[in-house]
């Protein structure tokens, strides 16, 4: 049954008024912005603020920079996340005023060891040993040996593995990035195929970052079922691991 509550059967915000369920009719606070741009009672909120926004941005810059490979192994949490550590490299910037700080690449470190999927950490995954190198324009994964059947945890119900390898090189300053190209990937192997010796992926850029350039590598694995002769991923990517193992 329908119920007058009021005089006005209105409740909630209209038009910058406030209806109240006792009837009462109010004008909806405004935001003080003069306030906040001035008060120096409010100088730390918009440092905060300001650097905040920044992260916000460079962390973007980064997912924008690697969005193919993280597409297949991002969690729903994983901006948060990162942005999160992008505040904590800017913190790192010992030249600037509070609420002015920003990038430097030199103070990247907080960003190697980032994992884009919370849910399949690289370290639970990847047995084998690697590194990632950069020389000019060339990053390097380097795997001395891989036996897939002892040194990859493979999900229930995989029956390929794909090694992932990508770089990129951002100008954090002006927002933009360049992106390497992996000439001969491993490809898709068999969960159950031979142990590899001496196997290397090289991520070339057109040409070699600038030294205030942010270069990225990252290395993770895609895990597929085979079916009919075609291959898709697993558990909508869940299983896979994909992590920052190189910065410069």
């Amino acid at each position: 049954m329908a119920r007058q509550t009021g005089i006005i059967g209105i409740q909630g915000t209209v038009g910058g008024l406030v209806f109240s369920k006792n009837g009462n009719i109010s004008q909806k606070p405004q935001g003080d912005k003069a306030a906040f741009a001035s008060a120096p009672s409010r100088a730390r909120t918009r440092e905060n603020a300001a650097e905040f926004g920044l992260a916000v941005k460079y962390s973007k810059l980064l997912r924008d920079s690697l969005r193919a490979a993280i597409a297949s192994a991002g969690d729903s949490q994983v901006a948060a996340r990162l942005t999160k550590v992008m505040r904590e490299v800017i913190g790192l910037d010992d030249t600037n005023d509070r609420g002015q700080r920003v990038f430097d690449s030199s103070n990247s470190a907080p960003l190697l060891g980032f994992d884009f999927n919370a849910n399949s950490g690289i370290g639970q995954t990847m047995y084998f040993p690697y590194e990632v190198t950069g020389a000019g324009a060339d990053v390097t994964m380097s795997i001395p040996a891989l036996n897939p059947g002892s040194d990859i945890a493979t999900p229930q119900g995989a029956t390929h593995f794909e090694i992932v390898f990508a770089a990129s090189a951002l100008d954090m300053e002006m927002k933009t990035f360049t992106n390497a190209v992996v000439a001969a990937p491993l490809g898709i192997l068999p969960v159950n195929s031979l142990p590899l010796v001496n196997q290397s992926m090289v991520a070339t850029f057109a040409a070699a970052p600038a030294a205030a350039e942010l270069v990225v590598g990252v290395v993770g694995i895609n895990f597929y079922q085979q079916i009919n002769g075609k291959y898709y991923a697993l558990n909508n990517n869940s299983t896979n691991p994909l992590a920052i193992e190189y910065v410069a």
